[in-house]
């Protein structure tokens, strides 16, 4: 659809609400820009109905294709990646006391005097354009994964997030995305298959570049928490205009426990809590790490146990 010169997103399956189960839950599957397609999508549904075991435990409530213009419009990739974003922009300076302790451990160098560059001033200091950076590889022990940030070890540099360049550029007007909600019954493992799965047969079809890897062909929620964060960038109805998050089940669950649209919106926009535990006193994780697979009732409990919230105001 259109709307003057812009194309609105096209909703081939409006949303439904329909849950008779408290064990279901509602993950967002995108399919990115290089795997777009109808082909691609008969494709997925023909995969789950032919899977006896698994096609009674997830159902399709929402389907739409979002343009790559309106994408680019509403600055939907740039606000799903706001954290990485952030670390990419402002560099070693939000660094927590936290990440610099697990910077030193994990290379065996001072914080202080390592040489840490976002990706954008890295693609500028090797002279590196964007698919170079994202391409370049190191061994598994010059990568570092702290509080959602990836630093990367390339020589004497130490490089911030070197994917945000390649992913924020392929977002261009030119490239659609599918977005599609399964509201499921499946267990994160079982989940995770049946998407190994359909790639599989994505492959076999010749709808998807062999050489790409996985998280280069589907995003997919991998927690509750990311559910809502998937429903603030990809929810949208014909108009271009966002459905409400109450229609998310685990949105809902959140706010008949009491917390606002404020605190949850919060929680999302600034995701990295202290918590304690028995194995490690004092740690820090993003919502979305510490609910990875959870069930709601678990991840509201992890958010309950949190005993603080960090980096609260920080802005790009």
């Amino acid at each position: 659809m259109e709307h003057g010169s812009q194309r609105l997103p096209t909703v081939v399956l409006p949303l439904s609400e329909e849950c008779d189960r408290d064990e279901c839950q509602d993950i967002f599957v995108y399919l990115r820009p290089e795997s777009n397609g109808i082909l691609v999508e008969s494709t997925i549904m023909k995969v789950i109905g032919l899977k006896a075991e698994v096609a009674n435990k997830i159902k399709l409530i929402y389907l739409a294709n979002l343009p790559g213009e309106f994408i680019s419009k509403t600055r939907v990739i740039e606000k799903h990646y706001r954290l990485k974003l952030l670390f990419t922009k402002k560099g070693k300076s939000l660094f927590t006391p936290f990440m610099k302790t697990q910077f030193s451990q994990h290379f065996g160098i001072s914080f202080e005097d390592a040489d840490i560059l976002g990706a954008f001033d890295a693609m500028r200091r090797l002279k590196m354009s964007r698919e170079e950076l994202f391409g370049l590889w190191v061994p598994e022990k010059d990568l570092l994964h702290v509080n959602g940030q990836t630093i990367k070890r390339y020589h004497d540099f130490f490089i911030i997030n070197y994917d945000i360049p390649a992913i924020l550029h392929k977002n261009i007007e030119g490239t659609d995305i599918a977005v599609m909600i399964f509201r499921t019954e499946l267990s994160a493992a079982e989940f995770h298959a049946l998407i190994t799965d359909l790639v599989t047969n994505l492959r076999k079809e010749g709808l998807v570049d062999v050489k790409r890897p996985f998280s280069r062909v589907f995003h997919y929620s991998n927690g509750p928490f990311e559910q809502i964060r998937d429903g603030l960038g990809f929810l949208y109805d014909k108009n271009g205009n966002h459905l409400p998050l109450e229609k998310l089940r685990f949105y809902d669950y959140l706010q008949k426990k009491g917390l606002d649209r404020e605190h949850i919106l919060k929680t999302l926009a600034y995701p990295i809590f202290v918590f304690n535990g028995e194995r490690a006193p004092y740690h820090e994780e993003t919502i979305y790490e510490a609910s990875f697979s959870q069930s709601y009732a678990q991840a509201y409990q992890t958010l309950a146990s949190a005993k603080a919230q960090l980096l609260i105001g920080k802005e790009i």
